[in-house]
Parts: structure tokens; C-alpha cells; sequence
């Protein structure tokens, strides 16, 4: 009988044991609980959607040590058998991802990472099962790789468009298997309810993949969303949420010359598999000492607060980060974003507080701005908020299909308002440098961090203004210096911006 069994996780991000490093106490996540609860034979294959290699502090903390490759004996030792790459496995460059790989026992599938003529380095595969089945996968990642990574990252590679490079290959598989599996590093491009368009530009085109690919199932990630099974356009698909917190099983049964494929995506639970503890044990209490290093002590600890009321007031840890841009890029303005995490401080103030508050391995750049362009990207960030029966809110395209508060900028250095009674795209109502009002034609330095700089999060205007300064120290570090000369928060600068209703 024609059957298989698929396990999937994605976007990992090298949470590999039951901690998400904020918490205390071992939580129900990590690569070792996930695949505690695989079940391997002849007929299983086990799959990640990527970005394995980036993300945690554990990964951060192997960047200054160089210990062991982690996350590489994590897989290893739960056997997975295929994995395509993430967008932020190449935050390190091609070569350092390539010294990781060489060590992979599963096989890499990423069909549109090409060489500079245009072949495929991690091709298609066909996995014949004990029972016979013949299964092809194909990995596809998605190419707006190509708009974030520093060109010297992809030194000898190129990445092509997924549903160009996949169409050829899979036509081709389907003539040898009894079934096609595609893996995509991408998120969906639609509302999975209302079928509604919500971005239009190639990041996310899995709704697309799955009307124009000929595929039995689409397992996708990047957007760290919870995408339960469900059928489009004919194809099976679904996603996994980041950090190993669920995994995704899939089953195939073929009878009267009809495959019935079924799915479920299940919580990661709170058992561990023992030889990966095991072996990263030694790991992980240096990890913990490091994040536990005393750096300052405050006069007072800041409380939590929610990322609506940061949006409109900020506080003094947003100012913090601002200081310390400013102090660093000497620039006019400066662009502070909101991130996922809690944004709070103790009194006595650890490493882990600080990559609590800014969890992003970036770096600062420094643009040159146009007075018509700051206007527009500042638009685009009072996206972030609607009305819903006259109260303020965090627009729901911000939340859905991916909770992208780190999207939303703060900028410190000018006096502004947002008006959210009025239409998106005019809602800018002031907007002045020491109290003069900003003129299309005029000119700023602005530091940001280097995703905003490149148009992350849909920021062409940043993407296309000049480069004057490019820095090589990383945020997370600057911020870690303040405190060898100073001992306390404060104000300055100050935040100058008024939402009205």
C-alpha cells in the first residue's frame, strides 16, 4: 500500500531547548520537545521550513564563542531527513552557511539558490519509502532575500524568483513520483479566510505557489503565524509559529488510485528528547550565566507596557536606544522600532534584559532623506493604527498573518502628528524640524537599523534614499557599552509625537 508520514517544523530560529530565554523555567517549545514526539521508520520523513541557523541568544552567544554548531547536532540528533533555507540563514554570509551544512546529515532542498550560471545547488529530491512510495520535494525560499542581505552575504550565488525556478522542476518530478511535496521559506499573500490580497509584493507568494505549482501539499513559514491544515486551490498547506513551538504532521494513505492526505499541527509539549538536552546541557548553562551577567543598576525599573500605548508615548527604554543611535550616528533624526518582546527593565539590569528589549542582531545605518520621503514612510507607519468604535487600535494587518510590531517606528529628533480619523496615506498633519515645517524639498540624516534601511517592512523610501554612514558595531553592543559611563535612563531625547483621534 502507497502511504507516508511527514513531520515539519519551521523557523526554528535556534530555539533547540525548552526555554525562550525571558521566562524562567522550562516552557512547552524548543527543537528538543518537538521531536520528542516524532515517530521514525522506513516510511517517515522529517522536514524544516528554515531559518535554523539565526535568532536565539544561544546562536548569539555562539557567534563571540564559536563552541559547538549547535543547532546542527540538535537536527542530527532528531533525524531530520530534509531542510530547505531560511532568509536569515544567510545573515552570516554563503560560506558560514555552507561550514554548517557540510556537517547537516539531512539534505538540503532549495530549488532557486543557483550558482552564478543559473544552477540549482540544492536540488529536488525523490525519497523512495520502505513501502515503496515515491515522494518528490522540492525546497523553494523566498527571493526577497535578495532586497535584505548585504550583497557580500550572497558572494557566488543568486536568488531566483521560487515560482519560476519550481515550475520546470516539478513537471518534471511528477513524471517519477507517486507524490510532490513542496517546502517554502515564504508566507502567504492573501487573507486565509477571505482570499483578500494583503501584500502585493514577491516576499510572500505561497497562496500564488499553490494555484500554479503542481503540488500535493505546501508547507510553508517565515511569517511565524499558525496556519492550520486546510486545502487551497487543490493543495494541502499549512504553517508553523517560530521557536519550535508546534509541529505539523502529515499523513498520505492511497487507495483506489486516490491519495487521502490528512494533517494536524500539534504543541511541541513539555517532554524533552534526552540525548539533545544531553549534549547541549554543557551549552546552555553558559548561555545562562552569560545572559545573567549583571551590567548596571538602575534607580528605578521600568514596567511592562503594551505596544499601543509605546506606539503613541514611548518610554525610557525607546529613548535609550534613540540616545545611543544619535550619540553613535551623530545624525538629525533617529528611528526607534517597536519590538515583539515585553519591552520592561529591573532595577537590576542583566545581558537578558537588554536582548529582551532589543532582540535584533542589527546594525545602524545612516541615510540621507528627503522631507517628501519621511513624510511618506511616516504614512506608511501610522498604518499601524485604526478606530474600532472610536477607540485606538493596532490595525489587524499588523497582527495577521504575522505580528510585525517591530514594523512601526518611532522617530525621535522631530515634532509630528498623526491624525487616525483621517484617511491612511494623509494623516501626517505636522511635521517640523526645531519648530519649522518640513518642506518636500528638504534634506536629513536619519539613522535606522539596517533592515529598515534596506525597505524591510516596506519602507521603499528608506530602501531608495543615499547610504551616507554604515556602522560596524551591532546595536545590541552600543547599547551594552552606554552603561560603562553612564548608570541611569533618561528622558532625553524626547519623544515629540501626538496621536489624535
Amino acid at each position: 500500500m502507497k502511504q507516508f508520514k511527514l513531520y515539519y517544523t519551521s523557523d526554528v530560529h535556534g530555539y533547540l531547548l525548552s526555554t525562550d530565554y525571558i521566562k524562567k523555567g522550562n516552557q512547552p517549545l524548543g527543537l528538543s520537545n518537538v521531536a520528542a514526539n516524532f515517530k521514525k521508520d522506513g516510511n517517515t520523513i522529517i522536514i524544516d521550513g528554515g531559518d535554523m541557523y539565526q535568532g536565539s541568544p544561544m546562536l548569539q552567544y555562539l557567534q563571540k564563542t564559536h563552541d559547538i554548531d549547535a543547532v546542527t547536532v540538535a537536527m542530527n540528533l532528531a533525524e531530520y531527513d530534509y531542510v530547505t533555507l531560511g532568509n536569515h540563514d544567510f545573515n552570516f554570509g554563503y560560506d558560514t552557511l555552507q561550514k554548517h551544512l557540510t556537517q547537516l546529515n539531512a539534505t538540503v532542498i532549495a530549488e532557486n539558490v543557483v550558482d552564478k550560471s543559473g544552477n540549482t545547488l540544492y536540488p529536488a529530491q525523490v525519497k523512495v519509502l520502505e513501502n515503496g512510495t515515491k515522494v518528490g520535494l522540492i525546497g523553494l525560499v523566498t527571493d526577497y532575500i535578495n532586497v535584505w542581505e548585504k550583497p557580500e552575504h550572497l558572494t557566488g550565488i543568486m536568488i531566483e524568483s521560487p515560482l519560476i525556478k519550481a515550475s520546470h522542476t516539478i513537471a518534471k518530478l511528477r513524471q517519477e513520483v507517486d507524490v510532490v511535496i513542496g517546502v517554502y521559506h515564504g508566507g502567504y499573500e492573501r487573507d486565509m479566510v477571505t482570499g483578500k490580497v494583503v501584500s502585493d509584493t514577491s516576499e510572500n507568494i505561497a497562496w500564488q505557489l499553490t494555484k500554479e505549482l503542481d503540488l500535493d501539499v505546501l508547507l510553508t513559514g517565515h511569517q511565524h503565524g499558525h496556519v492550520s491544515p486546510r486545502v487551497i486551490n487543490g493543495v494541502l498547506t499549512l504553517q508553523m509559529p517560530n521557536q519550535a513551538k508546534m509541529y505539523a504532521e502529515i499523513d498520505g494513505i492511497k487507495t483506489d488510485d486516490q491519495w487521502e492526505i490528512s494533517a494536524e499541527t500539534k504543541p511541541a509539549g513539555v517532554v524533552s528528547q534526552a540525548n539533545i538536552v544531553t549534549a547541549l546541557q554543557p551549552l546552555q548553562t553558559q548561555v545562562e550565566n552569560w545572559l545573567d551577567q549583571p551590567i548596571v543598576q538602575l534607580d528605578t525599573g521600568i514596567p511592562t507596557q503594551e505596544p499601543l500605548f509605546l506606539a503613541q508615548y514611548g518610554n525610557k527604554i525607546l529613548a535609550w536606544i534613540a540616545n545611543v543611535q544619535l550619540q553613535a550616528s551623530q545624525s538629525d533624526i533617529t528611528l526607534v522600532s517597536l519590538n515583539n518582546n515585553p519591552s520592561s527593565l529591573p532595577k537590576n539590569l542583566t545581558l537578558r534584559n537588554i536582548l529582551q528589549n532589543y532582540p535584533f542582531d542589527n546594525t545602524l545605518i545612516t541615510k540621507r532623506v528627503s522631507g517628501h520621503d519621511l513624510r511618506l514612510s511616516l504614512e506608511h507607519t501610522a498604518k499601524y493604527f485604526v478606530l474600532n468604535n472610536g477607540q485606538l487600535a493596532v490595525n489587524p494587518e499588523w497582527l495577521m498573518p504575522k505580528v510585525e510590531h517591530y514594523n512601526y517606528d518611532l522617530a525621535f529628533g522631530i515634532t509630528y502628528e498623526l491624525d487616525i480619523t483621517r484617511p491612511m496615506n494623509e494623516r501626517v498633519t505636522k511635521l517640523q524640524y526645531h519648530d519649522v515645517d518640513i518642506e518636500d524639498k528638504d534634506e536629513f540624516t536619519i539613522s535606522m537599523n539596517n533592515y529598515r534601511a534596506v525597505g524591510g517592512g516596506n519602507y521603499q523610501e528608506y530602501a531608495q534614499s543615499k547610504t551616507i554612514l554604515v556602522g560596524d558595531q551591532s546595536i545590541q553592543d552600543m547599547l551594552i557599552t552606554f552603561f560603562k559611563t553612564n548608570k541611569h535612563l533618561s528622558d532625553s531625547p524626547k519623544l515629540q509625537l501626538k496621536v489624535k483621534l
